[in-house]
C-alpha cells in the first residue's frame, strides 16, 4: 500500500555573504546570513508507488528529471545509508520557485524529501545532516530554516534568532546561465576575497529593523560581468521603486527587502521591468 507524504520547501536569499578564503579541495571559505522566505515549492513523495522524479508548476522548465536532480539525488542517497530500497519511491515537485536563480530551490527541495522520508526509513537526524553535506551546500541550512549563519563551505550551520517579519521583492531575470556557481566563483577569484567579520557582525546585532542596503553580497563584485543585462535591469529596477536592489545568492535573481508594509508597492512599482516580480516575506519556520 503507497503513502503519499507532502511539504514545503521553502527558498532562501542571503542577507550576508562574505566569500573569505581558496580552499585546497576546490571549494571556497564562506561566511554568510541566510533566510528562509514565505515563497516555497511543494514536495510530493510516495512511497510505494511509482518511482523517479516529476515536475509541474510556474518555474518546472529546466528542472532536470534524473539522477543531477538534487531531490531525486538526496532520496538515493539515503536510500542507501538506510538499506533501503528506492525502486518504489516517487517524487513530485510542484516549483514555485525559480530555477538556478540563487534561490536555493533544488537544495531546499532535497532537505524536504531528506525530511519526508526520516520516518518511513528510520533515519537519524545525523543520518539526514551527513546525506545533506554530501548533496550539496545549502541542504544543511534547510534541515534548520529561519534565519542562520552557515561557515565552512555552507554545512557548518548556527541557528540565530529570527530576523522578524519583513517584506522581500525578488526580481527574476528571464535567463541564466550553466554551470552559474562554478563562474562566478571563478570571476571572484580575480578580485580580492572579503576580510570576514560582517556574518560575525550580524549574529550579535539586535533585532530590528533590516534593509536591502544592509545587504553584503561578495559576487556582486563580478555579476554584471557574468550575467549580460543585468546591470541594466538592476539599475532600471532602482530607478522604479526608488530604492536599493541587492543580488540573492549566487544570483541572477535581485531582491528588494524591508518594512512589510512596502512590499506591495515595490512590487507594483517594478512592474514594466524585463524580469519576474514575486513578492514574498521572511519566514520563521521551515
Amino acid at each position: 500500500m503507497s503513502e503519499e507524504l507532502v511539504c514545503r520547501a521553502p527558498a532562501k536569499t542571503n542577507l550576508v555573504l562574505e566569500v573569505t578564503a581558496r580552499r585546497k579541495d576546490g571549494y571556497h571559505e564562506i561566511d554568510t546570513i541566510i533566510q528562509e522566505l514565505e515563497l516555497a515549492d511543494e514536495v510530493r513523495v510516495t512511497v510505494g508507488g511509482g518511482s523517479g522524479v516529476s515536475v509541474e508548476g510556474a518555474f518546472a522548465a529546466g528542472v532536470p528529471l534524473d539522477e543531477t536532480n538534487l531531490a531525486l539525488k538526496a532520496a538515493m542517497m539515503l536510500a542507501e545509508r538506510c538499506g533501503r530500497s528506492f525502486a518504489n519511491v516517487a517524487i513530485h515537485l510542484v516549483k514555485r520557485i525559480p530555477a538556478a536563480g540563487g534561490l536555493g530551490g533544488g537544495a531546499s527541495d532535497a532537505a524536504a524529501v531528506l525530511t519526508l522520508l526520516q520516518s518511513p526509513w528510520g533515519a537519524s537526524d545525523a543520518d539526514l545532516l551527513d546525506v545533506a553535506h554530501n548533496v550539496g551546500s545549502d541542504e544543511a541550512f534547510f534541515l534548520h530554516g529561519g534565519t542562520a549563519r552557515a561557515r565552512g563551505r555552507g554545512e557548518r550551520v548556527q541557528k540565530l534568532p529570527g530576523l522578524g517579519p519583513h517584506g522581500v521583492v525578488l526580481f527574476v531575470p528571464p535567463t541564466t546561465i550553466e554551470r552559474k556557481t562554478a563562474r562566478m566563483f571563478a570571476a571572484l577569484d580575480l578580485h580580492p576575497l572579503d576580510h570576514g567579520g560582517l556574518a560575525e557582525a550580524f549574529a550579535h546585532r539586535e533585532r530590528g529593523p533590516f534593509a536591502s542596503s544592509d545587504v553584503h553580497n561578495a559576487f556582486e563584485r563580478v555579476a554584471f560581468d557574468v550575467f549580460d543585462g543585468l546591470h541594466g535591469l538592476w539599475v532600471d529596477l532602482e530607478t522604479r521603486i526608488g530604492d536599493a536592489v541587492r543580488l540573492c545568492g549566487a544570483g541572477p535573481t535581485l531582491f528588494w527587502i524591508g518594512a512589510p508594509g512596502a512590499a506591495t508597492r515595490v512590487a507594483s512599482a517594478a512592474g514594466g521591468a524585463r524580469c519576474t516580480v514575486i513578492a514574498t516575506a521572511t519566514s520563521s519556520t521551515l
